[in-house]
C-alpha cells in the first residue's frame, strides 16, 4: 500500500495491530513483525509477540507477572508525585509498560480498566482513549523506553516509562 507519509502508513499499521489486540488473538507463541522504510531511508520496525513463550527473548513477561491493578495504581500515582507527568498523553506510557509486563488488551479494555483501579486521590491526569491511542499509533512507543527516543518520541515518555518500570520491580 502507499500512503501520502509516514505517519498515515505507522497510522494504519497501529490500527490493524490495535484490531487484532481487540479480537483477542492469543494464540501461544504468535508473532506479527511489520518491517517498511520510511521516506529518507528509515527503517522502521514493529513487533508484536503474542503470548510469546518465555524463553522466546520477548519484551513481554507471562501473565503470571502482570503487576495487579494496586501495584499499577501505585506506580501511576508515584510517578505523578516524582514529577514525570506532563499531559493524559502519558497514560500511552503506562499502557506501554503495562504491555511489556504482558498485558494483551486493546486500548479501549484499558480505559475501562484503568477506571477501576484503587487510586488513593483524584489524578492530575485522566485516562481516556484518544490519550493513550495518539502517542502509540504512532509507534514511537514501540520497543522498551530506550528505543523510544530513537522512534522520535521525546525524552519525557522515555523517562516515564523508566520510572515507571523502576516502581513495578
Amino acid at each position: 500500500m502507499n500512503f501520502d507519509n509516514d505517519e498515515e502508513s505507522l497510522g494504519f499499521i497501529n490500527r490493524l495491530l490495535e484490531r487484532l489486540h481487540q479480537a483477542d488473538y492469543k494464540t501461544l507463541g504468535s508473532k506479527i513483525e511489520i518491517v517498511y522504510v520510511a521516506s529518507g531511508g528509515q527503517h522502521v520496525e514493529t513487533q508484536i509477540n503474542i503470548g510469546a513463550h518465555p524463553n522466546e527473548g520477548s519484551e513481554k513477561e507471562t501473565k503470571d507477572n502482570i503487576p495487579p491493578p494496586e501495584a499499577m495504581a501505585r506506580a501511576v500515582e508515584r510517578t505523578m508525585a516524582q514529577g514525570y507527568w506532563w499531559a493524559s498523553t502519558a497514560w500511552a506510557v503506562v499502557y506501554r509498560v503495562y504491555q511489556m509486563k504482558g498485558y494483551s488488551g486493546g486500548i479501549r479494555q484499558f480505559v475501562r480498566e484503568v477506571e477501576e483501579w484503587p487510586f488513593s486521590g483524584r489524578l492530575t491526569y485522566e485516562c481516556n482513549y484518544d490519550a493513550v491511542c495518539k502517542p502509540i499509533r504512532s509507534g514511537r512507543l514501540a520497543g522498551t523506553p530506550d528505543n523510544w527516543i530513537k522512534n522520535g518520541a521525546t525524552a519525557q515518555y522515555a523517562k516515564l516509562g523508566t520510572a515507571l518500570l523502576k516502581e513495578l520491580q
